[in-house]
């Protein structure tokens, strides 16, 4: 097992940490969590988590304990709010019980910000102590999505090493439930921000490669496991690795417990053992025992149903109670007898030799939540069958992480009540032969697969991406021209369009940008590529930029193509017409004053102003590496040059990932506009039908112009970090992939011809 330190973050720090658990009610959730402990303590590393508790004022501070530190506000929000009441029926594909705040979603990514702050911190301090080390960030479950993005950012520019690991808990739904949520984008590329990702089973993997592709756009591959993210196309590994149980150590507790008090002699037993939740469908799988019972009248007076309810953190425990207490206590009053009562209802959690006891003894395991990420107490139900006299027999609901594969288990659809009926009587009445041989192989299979053997194959996986560094483990290849026969020929290859019209940016889409926009040269193979395909008669390619039209003609160099300066306020056709925006009079002269205001007071430290006309470009680059300047002589400066512009009657807006802050003229006016300008002005106002067209650009200016062009053309943006937010069709990760775009054009059209 890897001995990097590894700094493990998850929502709530576990007891187990504080000798505090263990008897009661941890479950399996503890058992995972005190194998991770252990994990911490022997690779001399950090736990990062809340608590409800100020550890350092109770005494219970550790130095493997890392706290983060929230107001009750910020739980409230971000767990109950959007973890409890939006995240988790969604994951759970029951979007009708989601609720969507914005405020909920401003804690959540506060305090994700916090936790991703505490573990960079805690990394940081494994380095001083051992400088050699890679210290792992191993981040757990739903509630920290954006962990992984905010640390990879934030080690970047702290340049401190980490590897980065997500395991999702909980089911990942497929694309039709997460496009539900408002604020996928950020939760989806947070995750993403990771080197490994896992997931309980195959079909949570493949749900989130899907949401990837077609969400956010990206590069995937589905056989490989990879998803292309970030600038310069980053691969994401993504695993299944579904949680195990410690095997041994319940199979040890089979041979040590007493029976328990719970059962009755010549009363068969069947167990269930589920959080008070409404994705665990109780209400349903008291509805098919029932049913059971009235169909199969035979076994009445000889089964009785265990039915253990465990606290819940969802906060509808005590509901949820209520409503089955009156449902167990109508099937009691309905079926007992003097000598037998039908459905034994626990509320809250048996001794841990008690659990294995019925675990070891019991009949049938019946677990059929409508939704689960794994549900592990099948698994320390078959770990205890020790007895192949009496093997016992699991049934399954198909829609739980477990069920991909524990196949031999019997199958029950919770949803009918008439199929759990009907596998609960075969359970019962299974032959010693069949059950025996389906539990040996179950228990096989979960001995290999036990609970060290995920969390170090977890942490092998994370070690093979350095493998792969080296060049031994296969990635998605650099974008190759084979890659756009998936992404473009569905929106191309359609019959009766006459003219391709190409809509480019330049500054970070068509050339890679520069330490100085001096230096944004366009290379070779695209300026010749764009001019080949501007010389094509069925091709017209227009360049919209921020830059001013001389500079952006001398840039590219090339006679036939329309040119949009300052973000579409000046245009200038091949034939030498020219369209710019009507401005007030008062603007130069405005623009003038403004122009002396900034470089007098706002151009320090390598920042510097450029002079664009009726648009001015605040270039602050040269703050972006940390330490470069005081974050608050920054803030200042910025918010200065900001009050400025305002003063001057001009509209701010950022370009080049927040590097540069413009000044825009008091029109309204964008790359949006533009774009429908030279369209209309090219080929008339009923033009949809008869041409296609593509923009390609890479920061927020263009996104004015996808949203104009949402549904008229096809649009790609060039991501230049982990976390961008756009209505764009696909996302490319540099310039190289814009330019492999415009070859695959040029091959289509000629094979079009």
């Amino acid at each position: 097992m890897s001995s990097s330190p590894l700094i493990i973050t998850s929502y709530h720090l576990p007891e187990v940490l504080f000798g505090e658990a263990g008897g009661k009610g941890g479950g399996p959730v503890e058992e995972w969590q005190a194998a991770l402990a252990a994990q911490v303590q022997a690779t001399q590393g950090v736990w990062v988590g809340g608590h409800t508790q100020n550890l350092e004022e109770s005494g219970k501070l550790r130095d493997e304990v890392c706290q983060v530190p929230l107001e009750k506000q910020e739980r409230d929000l971000a767990y109950t709010g959007a973890c409890k009441a939006g995240l988790w029926p969604l994951f759970h594909s029951m979007a009708d019980r989601s609720v969507f705040h914005e405020e909920h979603w401003v804690a959540y990514r506060k305090v994700n910000d916090k936790y991703a702050e505490s573990a960079l911190e805690a990394a940081k301090t494994l380095i001083q102590k051992r400088p050699d080390c890679v210290p792992v960030v191993w981040v757990h479950d739903y509630h920290l999505m954006e962990v992984p993005n905010i640390v990879r950012r934030r080690a970047k520019e702290d340049k401190v090493n980490v590897k980065i690991g997500f395991f999702m808990h909980i089911p990942f739904p497929p694309w039709d439930m997460v496009k539900i949520h408002p604020w996928k984008d950020f939760f989806l590329q947070g995750v993403l921000g990771s080197d490994l990702v896992a997931f309980q089973c195959q079909d949570y993997l493949l749900n989130f490669i899907d949401c990837c592709e077609r969400g956010l756009g990206t590069r995937v591959d589905r056989k490989l496991g990879i998803v292309e993210h970030d600038a310069g196309g980053r691969n994401v590994k993504l695993r299944s690795m579904p949680v195990g149980v410690p095997f041994d150590k319940f199979n040890d507790l089979a041979n040590q417990v007493p029976q328990s008090s719970h059962l009755k002699q010549d009363i068969q037993t069947v167990l269930c053992v589920d959080s008070l939740d409404f994705t665990k469908g109780l209400t349903y799988r008291f509805a098919a025992y029932e049913r059971f019972l009235e169909k199969y009248h035979t076994h009445r007076g000889k089964v009785v149903l265990i039915q253990i309810c465990l606290p819940s953190r969802s906060g509808q425990g005590n509901q949820l109670m209520e409503a089955l207490y009156n449902q167990v206590q109508s099937i009691n009053n309905k079926y007992a007898n003097d000598s037998w009562t039908p459905v034994q209802l626990v509320d809250g959690p048996l001794p841990r030799e008690e659990m294995v006891a019925l675990y070891r003894d019991v009949d049938v395991a019946l677990i059929t939540p409508l939704r689960d990420g794994m549900n592990l107490y099948a698994k320390e139900f078959v770990a205890c069958r020790k007895n192949l006299d009496n093997p016992g027999v699991l049934i399954l609901s198909p829609f739980i992480g477990a069920a991909d594969l524990m196949q031999e288990a019997l199958m029950a659809n919770p949803y009918e009540p008439n199929k759990v009926c009907d596998t609960l009587y075969n359970a019962l009445t299974m032959n010693i032969a069949e059950a025996e041989v389906r539990m040996i192989n179950l228990r096989g299979r979960e001995k290999s697969n036990d609970l060290n053997n995920w969390m170090s194959g977890f942490l092998a996986g994370l070690q093979d991406l350095e493998n792969s560094e080296t060049g031994s483990s296969k990635g998605l290849e650099c974008i190759q021209l084979n890659d756009f026969d998936s992404i473009l020929d569905k929106y191309m290859n359609v019959p009766g369009w006459e003219k391709l019209c190409l809509l480019l940016d330049y500054d970070g889409t068509l050339a890679p940008h520069g330490s100085h926009p001096d230096f944004t040269i366009l290379p070779q193979n695209t300026r010749e590529v764009l001019e080949r395909l501007a010389g094509m008669s069925n091709v017209f390619v227009s360049v919209i930029t921020g830059r001013s039209i001389p500079d952006i003609r001398n840039k590219v160099g090339i006679d036939n193509i329309t040119y949009a300066g300052n973000h579409g306020i000046d245009i200038v056709h091949p034939d030498g017409s020219k369209f710019m925006i009507p401005m007030p009079p008062e603007v130069e002269e405005k623009a003038k004053w403004l122009l002396q205001k900034l470089q007098t007071e706002c151009c320090v430290e390598g920042a510097w102003v450029e002079n664009k006309g009726v648009v001015l470009a605040f270039h602050h680059e040269a703050w972006k590496e940390k330490g470069s300047i005081d974050p608050l002589k920054k803030e200042k400066i910025l918010t200065r040059a900001r009050d400025l512009m305002t003063e001057a009657g001009f509209r701010i807006g950022m370009s080049d990932g927040g590097l540069v802050t413009e000044a825009k003229p008091p029109v309204k006016w964008n790359k949006g506009n533009a774009a429908i300008y030279i369209l209309r002005s090219a080929f008339g106002v009923n033009w949809s039908q008869n041409i296609r067209i593509i923009y390609a650009g890479d920061d927020l200016t263009d996104e004015d112009a996808m949203n104009a062009l949402k549904g008229l053309a096809y649009n790609f943006r060039v991501v230049n970090s982990g976390l961008v937010q756009t209505v764009a069709d696909h996302r490319l990760p540099d310039t190289k992939g814009v330019e492999t775009m415009l070859r695959w054009v040029e091959q289509f059209l000629k094979s079009r011809k």
